[in-house]
């Protein structure tokens, strides 16, 4: 099983927008959001707007071997743009629990060496459960956990620094 990134051109913009309903059902669970009146998990489009027009934004679809797996949109923190930070981290439920997710992460921290943050809602113990192991696995124990206030919301922020994939 291969597992890769690939960058997400803006003629390909429109899967992305396929897939969001998808994590946003996914984060639901948390956020307590309900489907709107036609039973859709919507979004706003433009919330991806910045993915296209910003240079410190970068959005990647995950694949197995040739399938589309998920997504992960990189971007610098606001207010700190010395920190990597993925705003939206998803992958399919069928992939789920493969080492799918760890293993498109080790690749996008190896290609993106320095400080990174990850930010998970206080609520959702498995994704921290992921997240702690996803981060051990590229820097070991050395990495910080604390809580601390995201725009409106108290989550736990993972704090480590990735270096260069030794590849590369």
């Amino acid at each position: 099983m291969e597992v890769s990134l690939k960058r997400i051109e803006l003629n390909d913009r429109h899967i992305l927008e396929n897939l969001f309903p998808y994590y946003v059902y996914d984060m639901s669970e948390y956020m307590g959001w309900s489907p709107n009146s036609d039973g859709l998990y919507a979004f706003k489009p433009t919330s991806l707007d910045p993915y296209w027009s910003q240079a410190n934004h970068i959005p990647y679809f995950i694949y197995v071997d040739k399938e589309l797996a998920g997504f992960v949109l990189l971007r610098d923190y606001p207010d700190k743009s010395e920190v990597y930070d993925i705003d939206q981290f998803f992958v399919l439920r069928k992939f789920k629990g493969k080492g799918v997710g760890k293993r498109a992460l080790a690749e996008l921290f190896g290609c993106y060496p320095g400080k990174w943050q990850i930010r998970v809602l206080k609520e959702n113990t498995a994704a921290l459960t992921f997240w702690l192991s996803a981060v051990m696995n590229v820097v070991d124990n050395d990495y910080e956990l604390s809580l601390d206030i995201d725009v409106d919301l108290e989550m736990h922020f993972i704090r480590f620094e990735s270096q260069l994939n030794q590849a590369d």
